[in-house]
């Protein structure tokens, strides 16, 4: 009788879980109206956490497919000092990428790409509200 009832919990836990993340992924926002992802308000608390939602392209305004994004977080803790959470990844088909959750603080963003000029910028977590565009220059 004791198995019987610990497996039911297990398969009832099983389901909770998988219910909950269909919840989770029904309630997202959909994407913005130019392709780009948008998932919400992020934190601009030092200590929150939040993601970067970036659409790359060129000066004639086309997607760049491919292009690497290096997002650095670094942030002060209370007695552990300085602290660094980065996040990467390439850019899709058109242009865009959203950055897993990163810890809130001086925000250090690094797009390169093949054949385009390398951009480094920091970027205010007060504009995570919204997309981050960065255009790449192509070399010369």
């Amino acid at each position: 009788m004791r198995r019987l009832i610990f497996t039911l919990f297990i398969a009832a836990a099983m389901f909770s879980t998988g219910f909950a993340q269909d919840q989770l992924q029904s309630t997202t926002s959909p994407p913005a109206m130019d392709g780009a992802p948008n998932m919400g308000r992020a934190p601009s608390a030092p200590n929150g956490i939040g993601r970067l939602d970036l659409r790359v392209v060129d000066e004639s305004g086309t997607p760049v497919s491919g292009a690497y994004a290096s997002l650095k977080s670094i942030w002060v803790k209370a007695r552990e000092g300085e602290q660094l959470c980065e996040s990467f990844g390439a850019t899709n088909s058109e242009g865009t990428i959203a950055l897993p959750p990163i810890h809130m603080g001086t925000l250090k963003l690094k797009v390169k790409a093949k054949g385009y000029r390398t951009q480094e910028i920091e970027v205010p977590t007060s504009s995570l509200s919204q997309p981050v565009r960065v255009t790449l220059a192509r070399k010369k």
